[in-house]
């Protein structure tokens, strides 16, 4: 989900990016802004649903005395 609002938001930002240069000499775009900000609400939306999603992961288990035992310690 985190994915496909990062894409939608990309598309918002360019969409708007298209919008301003086109209207560069009329001085602003309503349109523009409104994509601009909608691409800022996504972007925000998909940062919450990755943060949401790390914290969900489940974290492995943290081994005794910090040190990493080989696959010869084993046999």
């Amino acid at each position: 989900m985190r994915i496909f609002f990062g894409v939608l938001s990309a598309l918002a930002f360019w969409f708007a990016s298209r919008r301003f240069a086109r209207s560069e000499e009329v001085g602003y775009d309503i349109g523009a802004l409104f994509l601009l900000l909608i691409g800022i609400q996504l972007f925000v939306t998909a940062a919450l649903f990755h943060e949401q999603h790390v914290n969900r992961t489940p974290k492995p288990p943290a081994k005794d005395g910090g040190e990493e035992s080989s696959p010869s310690d084993k046999l």
